[in-house]
């Protein structure tokens, strides 16, 4: 090693407690290398000649040779894929250039700034999906409104299209029960009539499944428990279905288990839906055979099973038989919208019960299930002898509908019941014949021009009118009979109502 003036020995002691010396080249002012020592082939610098231009023989030194101060340059890629801080010393005897090696400094700070370029990317990235949730939200929140907006309209379409649709088929039901009793009907005009009201209670039905499946959709159905007696539930299907069957020649049975207690907790007239779309799907597609109803009772479970000896159902369509609209190919000739067993496995489920099917083809069907409810321990039975007294001669009654046909059929049968009745056509009307009459009860449709039933009803009840009033609707929403209710009617009947049951009714608030 040459010797080394006492400023560089010094400048070299100084870097040297910080970091190794690699190497070091001595180069004369003409630019000739004099000298070097240390590693220079740990940069690759291999055929190092003295008296040579140290220019052509270190690539990186053009340019740098002629500073007149200490000149520091950091990371210098000096070959051999060596990085190096490279320490330019100008001197009297020519420059001198240290060489430090710097390549796991360079690694790590290129890694820290990759890793730095990586968390910029990633924040870049995360404001990006922050922005990307915010309009998404936005978005959301937006097409939420929409739906809200598009289920109130579809609520009131449901209304307004049950009300439409139940006013002329009540027309149509109470009519033709009308001609049907006259005694000059003869049998074939009775036959003519029976067809029309067999029609006309089929199109009811249908537009029941459709209105529920609609409402089910909507998430527009809720469930009112009472107190049930399954016995006289079973009853009222025996009499109902017992002519129908008993006319296509098919043995119908109700069973129900000694087990089974006399009352329980439910939403009747939902798991008589169930039961009544079950029997009409056992009853329609069994040519001969049996149709039969079972309920049960087991751990707080009320079970029941409708089990048919009919075609029985393929293995294929057995996926798809609680679908809406569904209908086995069996079926296209047969009335039917297809939606009776959805509505009923839509219940069931609202119910946190369960219904399933197991049917083997050409031997018969078993729709089975249960829900869970509790049992009740209390019902009020009359006894026989302390019904009350239905009619009550002389009472009057406003009826307040905006169809003249159901007007004069109530007028009809309130009057055979001896009651004076009363007629509006609008609720602007029936404010006023009220105030002027003063009736002693008032059926008020919901829906009708210039002033709807509830606008009607708020007004006499703000002006202290007490008498009874009991709505009318088309309307099957729970919604809409808590709103006659609240705005202060007394009860709530949905069209078409048997006449008998209306006139039991107005007789109990009349009595």
């Amino acid at each position: 090693m040459a010797t080394f003036p006492v400023s560089i020995a010094k400048y070299i002691r100084s870097m040297w407690m910080a970091e190794m010396i690699i190497t070091y080249l001595h180069i004369d002012k003409q630019g000739h290398l004099v000298d070097w020592g240390g590693y220079p082939q740990h940069y690759g610098l291999t055929d190092l000649t003295a008296g040579k231009s140290a220019i052509e023989q270190v690539y990186f030194l053009d340019g740098l040779l002629n500073i007149s101060h200490t000149e520091i340059l950091e990371f210098v890629g000096v070959g051999g894929g060596r990085c190096a801080h490279v320490h330019i010393l100008p001197l009297k005897n020519g420059t001198w250039v240290l060489m430090f090696d710097a390549t796991k400094e360079h690694n790590r700070q290129q890694q820290m700034q990759q890793q730095v370029n990586e968390l910029s990317i990633l924040t870049y990235r995360q404001s990006q999906l922050l922005q990307d949730l915010e309009l998404a939200r936005r978005q959301l929140e937006e097409e939420k409104q929409e739906l809200e907006q598009a289920s109130e309209i579809k609520g009131q379409f449901i209304a307004t299209l049950s009300h439409e649709l139940r006013t002329p088929l009540t027309s149509i039901v109470g009519y033709t029960k009308l001609l049907n009793e006259a005694e000059q009907a003869d049998a074939c005009q009775a036959d003519y009539l029976n067809n029309v009201k067999s029609n006309a209670n089929h199109l009811l039905s249908l537009i029941d499944n459709v209105l529920d499946q609609a409402k089910l959709d909507a998430g527009q159905v809720v469930l009112n428990p009472n107190d049930c007696d399954i016995r006289q539930v079973l009853a009222d299907l025996r009499t109902l279905f017992f002519p129908t069957a008993q006319e296509k020649g098919l043995l119908f049975e109700t069973n129900i288990k000694e087990t089974t207690p006399a009352l329980v907790i439910i939403d009747e007239l939902a798991f008589r839906q169930v039961l009544i779309n079950l029997i009409t799907n056992a009853i329609k597609f069994t040519e001969k055979g049996f149709v039969r109803l079972t309920i049960g009772w087991d751990s707080g479970r009320l079970e029941f099973s409708v089990a048919d000896s009919g075609p029985g159902i393929s293995h294929e369509a057995l996926q798809d038989i609680f679908t809406a609209f569904h209908r086995e190919s069996t079926a296209q000739n047969l009335p039917g919208a297809g939606l009776g067993l959805a509505i009923s496995h839509h219940i069931i489920d609202l119910m946190n019960g369960e219904l399933t099917v197991e049917s083997i083809v050409g031997e018969g069907s078993v729709f089975k299930g249960f829900v869970q409810v509790p049992i009740a321990h209390t019902l009020s039975i009359p006894e026989k002898g302390e019904e009350q007294e239905i009619f009550h001669t002389g009472a009057t009654i406003l009826v307040a509908d905006d169809s003249v046909d159901i007007r004069n059929l109530m007028e009809i049968y309130l009057e055979e019941g001896g009651y004076i009745v009363i007629s509006a056509n609008n609720g602007a009307e029936a404010v006023s014949l009220a105030e002027q009459f003063k009736p002693d009860l008032i059926l008020m449709d919901m829906q009708m021009p210039v002033k709807n039933g509830y606008e009607a009803v708020k007004q006499l009840r703000s002006e202290n009118f007490k008498i009874p009033i009991i709505a009318l609707s088309g309307s099957s929403l729970a919604q809409d009979k808590n709103y006659a209710l609240e705005v202060g009617c007394d009860h709530y009947l949905l069209k078409p109502t048997p006449f008998e049951d209306l006139l039991k009714i107005v007789g109990s608030f009349i009595n």
